[in-house]
Parts: structure tokens; sequence; C-alpha cells
């Protein structure tokens, strides 16, 4: 049996485990789907299709439709998502409809408690991306992006059918009739992709049957020389995520790296966070480097919050993150600071304004952004520091400033996050 043949050249444990395969409706996918369900008895793990219709082709619905009559017979549980048209881009949606894919996988793995993911990728897939990759880019971390067992998002991505060829998948559904949709656009030659299959693979066929076999000897020579390559990076310490969108990392860890390994050090960071790969320049992120840090920057930045008034031990936001004041300790969450205020202030919270200035313990003020510069911190991301105000004077700068300034009748208050 394929399935089990691959979780033991793997050494992956199958018993009791939760199975999640992304089902497209396709031959392909169909087949692993039903590979799957038939090694299910004997290992008595949790199996899953998970489905997400793209509505890129009027043909779509037919995809549900298959997938779900046949799950239904074979009592298998289905997941299935949409993509909404008003969210669908004019320009990259390739690229878009991939991303939102992945996304919708990965929300199903974590909230269905998955242990592995499963896609139906075969060996003329693998051969296909060799050879885009090395047209687009030629990079040979992307060429190798096809690799049977590997992490998407933190959680474990296989391929267990990478040394399978699509005829013979084709041929396995068709043999226990087992309902699929063939897409259409496959045919045409608008895509790369498609041009690649068509014209250039018939061509290397000819003149080596057996090409199929060669890249799969590339892929796993590749994966060699690349995990001992990621392995020595792992070593490296690794970004830690700031102030909720960005990720900082400081200069010294990378001081004993050339200026191209730091960028293949970045690139794979990007595809172990984000799950998409980047060329050189590192596509929609951007690395900037200020005083001792590193900071990894996704575009477009998100919009910068308006202040607002806080309530007393009632939750906030301030961007992708919760926090709250309160006058107690021992509160769940990670106490960032001690805060003196006024009795009887208004508390607000929002970003610091331009030129504001702080108050010192001598009696000074300095402006905000000479605090923001001591702390190494950019300008460009000093709208995200979460600042607290008294009133119209500012407390408290995330990672920057807390306010030593002598208040009579004042009181203590706490700052949480990670509520």
């Amino acid at each position: 049996m394929l399935i089990d043949d691959f979780f033991k050249a793997n050494s992956l444990p199958l018993e009791g485990k939760t199975l999640v395969v992304a089902t497209s409706g396709g031959p392909d996918s169909m087949a692993l789907l039903d590979m799957a369900n038939e090694a299910k008895a004997q290992y008595h793990f949790k199996l899953i299709a998970a489905h997400f219709n793209h509505q890129l082709r009027v043909d779509s619905n037919c995809e549900d439709t298959a997938i779900g009559n046949y799950c239904q017979t074979k009592q298998i549980e289905v997941v299935t998502g949409k993509w909404s048209k008003q969210l669908q881009p004019q320009k990259g949606i390739e690229a878009a409809a991939r991303q939102v894919r992945y996304q919708f996988l990965t929300e199903v793995m974590k909230n269905k408690a998955g242990d592995y993911l499963l896609t139906a990728h075969h060996s003329d897939d693998l051969l296909e991306n060799i050879l885009l990759k090395f047209i687009r880019s030629g990079n040979p971390s992307e060429m190798n992006s096809l690799q049977p067992v590997s992490k998407m998002n933190d959680q474990i991505l296989l391929r267990p059918l990478l040394t399978v060829e699509k005829a013979e998948l084709l041929t396995y559904v068709e043999k226990r009739q087992i309902p699929f949709v063939i897409d259409q656009t496959n045919n045409e030659d608008d895509a790369l992709r498609n041009r690649i299959r068509h014209k250039i693979v018939p061509l290397l066929k000819a003149e080596n049957p057996e090409i199929k076999r060669s890249a799969w000897r590339f892929s796993e020579q590749m994966n060699l020389m690349t995990s001992l390559i990621t392995g020595d990076f792992e070593q490296i310490e690794q970004p830690s995520e700031y102030l909720g969108f960005f990720y900082r990392l400081k200069k010294e860890n990378l001081a004993s790296l050339t200026e191209k390994q730091k960028v293949l050090y970045w690139q794979k960071f990007i595809w172990k966070t984000w799950h998409v790969r980047v060329n050189d320049n590192l596509g929609n992120f951007e690395l900037l480097s200020y005083q001792d840090y590193f900071y990894l920057i996704e575009k477009p930045l998100p919009d910068i919050e308006q202040k607002q008034q806080v309530e007393l031990g009632q939750k906030f936001k301030f961007g992708s993150r919760e926090f709250v004041i309160t006058d107690k300790l021992n509160v769940n969450g990670n106490l960032i600071a001690k805060l003196s205020i006024p009795e009887g202030a208004r508390i607000y919270a929002g970003p610091t304004e331009s030129g504001a200035k702080l108050n010192l313990k001598n009696g000074r003020h300095v402006k905000s952004k000479k605090k923001f510069a001591q702390s190494g911190i950019p300008n460009v991301l000093r709208p995200y520091c979460l600042a607290i105000l008294a009133d119209s004077e500012v407390v408290f700068i995330e990672d920057t400033y807390s306010s030593q300034k002598k208040v009579a009748n004042k009181r203590h208050f706490y700052l949480y996050g990670n509520i």
C-alpha cells in the first residue's frame, strides 16, 4: 500500500493520527484521498478532506459535488471553504489563490488538530516545478520546493505521490470508479506551467524516457544540500515577533555570515513563517537595518491606529494585539509596565504623536524621536509602538520610555499584554 510505505520510509507514526488531505476534486487528489481511506482501517487514524473552492471557473461547483458524494459514501469528514469574488485581485490572481488556499489549509489543520497535511503533487509536478523555477529564477531552493516531507507554518506537510506519475493516478481512479473533475484550463497554454507541460516536457521525455527519475534524484540531492544549510541556520538565533506585525533580530547574530548567506537566511525565514518563496530582493518584504537590529517588514504596512480612551480593567486592541490596564497584579498575560497616573486623569492608548515631548526625572523634557533612536526603533515602526497617555501627557511608550516624573496624588496601574 503506497501510503503505508511512504509513512514507513519516512519514519512517520500513523496510528491514531489526524490526516488532512488537500482535495481539489481532480484525479490526483481524489486518488490520494482514496489511498488514505484504504489505509485508515488498518491504522485507525482520523481522515479529513479539506476542499477550497476558488470560484475561478464555471465548473468549480462540480468539484464540490464530486468530493461531497465520494466522502458521503465513504463516511469521510469534509471541511470546505470559498474565496469570495469580492476579495479576488485583478492582477497576480494565481499567487493570491495559492496564498489564500494555504491560509485555509492552515486553519483547517489548527481547528481540527491535524497531525499531517497531505497534498497530491506527483512526479510530473516535480519535473514541471524544477523547470518552471529554473526558467523564472534559477534559485535552487525554489527549484527544490516540492519535498516529500516539509513544513508549512510549523505544520507537517507531506507529499506521498512524488514518485508516482500522473498517468498512474488517472488509471487508479478510473479503475476504482472514483468521481473526479478535470480542470479544463490545464489544456490551455496561457500559463507558463502549461506550456512547459505540453511543449518542453515531451521533448525531454523523447531524449530520456526516465527524465522523471532524474528529476527525483536532483530533488533528493538538492534536499540533502539545503538541509545541511538549513541545519546551520537553525543554530543561529531566530528573529522574534515585534509589535505584532514585524520581526526583529540583533545584527550580531548574523555577523559571521556573508551578504549572500544573510539573504538566504532571510529567504528561508520568510518561507518558514509565511510559506512564501522570494528572490534576492525579498519580494513584498523589506529588510531594514537600523542601529543594532535587522527589522523584517511585510508590505503593505498595516493601518496606524487612532488614539482611544481606555477604561480601567477593560481590554483594548492596538494593532493586532490586546492589552488591559488594571490596578490589580497577577492578571493573566504579560506584565509590560507599571504606570503612575495622576488621580482623576483620563487614560488614552494609541501611537505617539510626531514631535511629542517626554518628561524626564530632572524636570526637563526630551523629544520622543530621540528616545526612539536611543532604543533602536526606526522611524517607520514608531507609530506601531503602543503609547499610554494620562490626559495629554505621555507616560509610557512601548520599548522606549516610562515616565519617572514625580506626581502628586498618583495612582499605580499595571499594563498587561497578550491577554
